[in-house]
Parts: C-alpha cells; sequence; structure tokens
C-alpha cells in the first residue's frame, strides 16, 4: 500500500490577501498572527502525521530513509520541519 496525498493545506490569512498600502499601515493585529501561527501548526501536524503513515517504498519514492521520517514524524508541532533529503 503506498500513500499519496495531492491535497495541500493553503492559508491565506486576512493581511496578506489586503492591499500594501494597507498592511504598510496597520501591522497584523494579534489575533491575525496568532490565527497564522495556529494555522502553521496545524498544517505541521497534519503534514508529520501524513509522514508517520507512509510506508517504506513510499518513502522511498520520495528520496526520504525510513529514519529521517521517523525522527521528523516523532517531532512537536512547534518545531520547524527539517530537511528529510
Amino acid at each position: 500500500m503506498s500513500f499519496q496525498s495531492r491535497e495541500r493545506l493553503t492559508i491565506e490569512p486576512d493581511f496578506l490577501t489586503t492591499s500594501a498600502a494597507a498592511v504598510a499601515a496597520s501591522p497584523p493585529s494579534f489575533r491575525q498572527r496568532l490565527a497564522v501561527t495556529i494555522a502553521v501548526w496545524r498544517e505541521r501536524t497534519v503534514a508529520r502525521r501524513c509522514l508517520a503513515r507512509m510506508d517504506a517504498r513510499s518513502l522511498r519514492d520520495a528520496g526520504i530513509s525510513p529514519a529521517a521520517a521517523a525522527f521528523e514524524a516523532g517531532r512537536p508541532f512547534w518545531r520547524r520541519m527539517g530537511g528529510l533529503r
């Protein structure tokens, strides 16, 4: 069984879709920064869960060693994704 995900979590916070002049005039609020941070943490959690579910063949196809995948899958959500190759 192989795992292949074609879905990518896309997050566009409100302050990134507004005009450049409006963003320059008012920096993002605490609530907006918090929402983006939580969304990034959620994306990392989802990515690590998907990585943990991948079988050895899928990992090999992606050029990721099983040891690197296991290490990355075990990291906490607040840590950035590391290099897997």
